[in-house]
This record gives C-alpha cells, sequence and structure tokens, in this order.
C-alpha cells in the first residue's frame, strides 16, 4: 500500500546576478529562486491496486517517485510505502519495490 498525504517538495536554486558589484553583495546575501517540483499530492494506492501517473513534462511525476523511493526527501507532507516511511529507511524499502529511470530500454 501506498500513502501520500499533503506532500511537497520545492528546491532552492540560487540566482547569480549580472554585474561584479551585484555579485559580491550576492556572496554575502544571496538570492534564492524557488521552484515547486511537487506540490501537495495526497493519494492512497491499495495492495493489488494498480494505477497510472500521467502529466506534462515537469510536473513532478519523477521526483515524485523519487520520493517514493527515498531518493529525496520532501519538503513538507507524509509518504509511506508498504508501512516504511522511505526516506528513513531507504535500503528496507529498495527490497519491496523497482524502478525504472531514463529513456533507454535497459531491459531488452
Amino acid at each position: 500500500m501506498i500513502k501520500i498525504t499533503h506532500l511537497s517538495k520545492e528546491f532552492r536554486i540560487r540566482e547569480e546576478p549580472e554585474g561584479l558589484a551585484k555579485q559580491l553583495i550576492a556572496v554575502i546575501r544571496p538570492h534564492w529562486r524557488v521552484i515547486h517540483a511537487v506540490d501537495d499530492i495526497s493519494l492512497v494506492v491499495q495492495t493489488g491496486e494498480i494505477i497510472g501517473y500521467l502529466g506534462p513534462n515537469g510536473a513532478g511525476k519523477s521526483t515524485t517517485i523519487k520520493l517514493l523511493t527515498g531518493i529525496l526527501h520532501p519538503t513538507t507532507g507524509t509518504v509511506e510505502v508498504n508501512g516504511i516511511v522511505p526516506q528513513r529507511n531507504r535500503t528496507k524499502n529498495a527490497y519491496n519495490i523497482g524502478v525504472v529511470y531514463g529513456q533507454r530500454s535497459q531491459l531488452s
């Protein structure tokens, strides 16, 4: 079973200003841009249930899968996979799941 409650993931990207003076100031006071990769997702997948997770590029599908596997830690919310919190026990979670990333056919 998968249980996701109010899951969000934000990435902070440091912005580099133009001009030497602004770059020197940015060393002391950096400016950050926040990217909301996943924004408040909640869902429950029961044992034996099959779902599809679809969306356009940049919708947060891969980020959500990385949160489910424990590769990334959520900014807010909770994730539970078969009673395991992935970011706390990634190794134990990995024994129960299988994930393939990328566009290449690595299983042929």
